[in-house]
């Protein structure tokens, strides 16, 4: 089940105007990497995020420890990146829920059936709910360029 551009997102106050392209770069590479810390101690996995308004979603095993570690430093940050190039950085404040209505809530959104993975009865998952801060975005040609990545954040 692919991720379909959510109007939501497109509409919401305050998003950058490179959302769109953004959201291509996460349809191309619906894989991400997930970085979290465990003390000073860098972590990062791969994960299959949604996206619904400025928030980003991850869904997991009540199990894995980095739901111990968003616990314990809840900033993170999400990295996609496509085979032409163009990178694109999520960064934002973690929280973890383990409500089954929230999970099912958000279900529809991912890149992927959520029942392939956890079964239909959701067994033992939690959700990562990410409040995006900062989104860059740059490409190879503006790296070589010299050029800033293009950057957001949220306003206060």
């Amino acid at each position: 089940m692919a991720q379909q551009e959510d109007p939501t997102v497109s509409a919401a106050p305050g998003a950058p105007d490179f959302w769109p392209e953004a959201l291509e770069v996460i349809e191309s590479a619906p894989i991400g990497l997930l970085a979290t810390t465990q003390g000073l101690q860098p972590h990062v996995r791969p994960v299959a995020p949604a996206y619904v308004g400025l928030h980003a979603y991850v869904l997991t095993s009540v199990r894995t420890p980095k739901l111990d570690q968003i616990r314990d430093n809840e900033l993170v940050e999400i990295l996609h990146w496509t085979v032409d190039f163009r990178h694109l950085n999520l960064a934002g404040i973690a929280e973890v829920t383990e409500d089954h209505d929230t999970i099912a809530d958000v279900a529809p959104h991912f890149p992927y059936a959520v029942d392939d993975f956890f079964g239909p009865d959701l067994r033992a998952p939690a959700l990562i709910k990410i409040a995006l801060q900062r989104i860059s975005i740059t490409t190879f040609d503006d790296i070589i360029a010299n050029k800033r990545p293009r950057i957001w954040r949220i306003s206060e």
